[in-house]
């Protein structure tokens, strides 16, 4: 083989090399993202542009790690309808608790239907994130967060847990609108207290967020207009009253006319 052939066969497998590594690209360039890598895309996105001087970017960041993997494993496990309650683990919190300086804080995800009957009342596609630390008194101020994402539309946010109630208290809660499907939250963040600060460390959720349900037929009213043959047996006629014989006197008094008996003939010779 001279260096003539060895060089046009040498470049025909550089060509066909690289025909094969552009094609690769082209095809995972041409790939759609799923509903999932999307919604991860925004969390990061929104971890970058968030410019608040509270903002804990760096548990944030692993928040949102933290979700990615878990969409990894959802994806892989073909994980459907699961619920979590409380988190998949305990928050390690620190600052506070019954044995300071370290304890742990529930955090749980609910989620319902907005039915007459339901122990929970949530409106359809909606997610409540709920935290409850092992610390005595009443919380001051709530400074945690909640990273979400559904895997299945990929709505995602970063959502404070800034709920009040009546009397201006924090109630450590958030309810948000993530749609049906498989939700991934990570939750981190402060709570103050009269005497002691709360540092909860991230802790990661998996919940299911059913559909709507399907709306009942009404049954149909009845027809006020009338009854029709098929459906309502018809009344029978009244009996007709045979017509009385005309009177033979004029009396008018209704009573049929009366003939008297004609009385017997005479016999001759009596």
């Amino acid at each position: 083989m001279n260096g003539s052939t060895l060089f046009r066969r040498t470049a025909a497998i550089a060509a066909l090399t690289t025909a094969a590594t552009l094609g690769a690209s082209t095809a995972t360039a041409d790939q759609p993202k799923s509903p999932a890598e999307t919604g991860i895309e925004q969390l990061a996105q929104a971890v970058a542009d968030n410019t608040a001087t509270d903002f804990d970017r760096a548990a944030a960041k692993t928040a949102v790690a933290d979700i990615a993997k878990a969409a990894q494993l959802v994806a892989a496990a073909k994980l459907e309808n699961v619920q979590f309650t409380p988190f998949s683990y305990l928050a390690p919190t620190l600052g506070c608790g019954f044995n300071m300086p370290f304890s742990l804080t529930s955090a749980t995800a609910v989620t319902g239907f907005a039915a007459p009957n339901a122990s929970v009342s949530l409106p359809a596609g909606n997610i409540s994130f709920q935290v409850m630390a092992q610390q005595n008194g009443f919380p001051l101020s709530s400074g945690l967060t909640v990273a979400w994402l559904n895997v299945n539309n990929g709505r995602s946010g970063i959502t404070a847990l800034d709920d009040h109630t009546e009397y201006n208290l924090p109630t450590l809660s958030k309810t948000v609108d993530a749609g049906a499907g498989t939700v991934i939250a990570s939750l981190w963040g402060t709570i103050d207290y009269p005497s002691a600060r709360c540092v909860v460390l991230p802790t990661v959720g998996l919940s299911t967020v059913p559909d709507a349900p399907a709306p009942q037929a009404t049954p149909a009213a009845p027809d006020a207009s009338g009854a029709t043959p098929s459906s309502v047996p018809a009344t029978p006629a009244a009996p007709t009253t045979p017509a009385q014989a005309p009177n033979a006197d004029n009396s008018g008094s209704g009573a049929p006319a009366t003939t008297a008996p004609a009385a017997p003939a005479e016999t001759p010779g009596n």
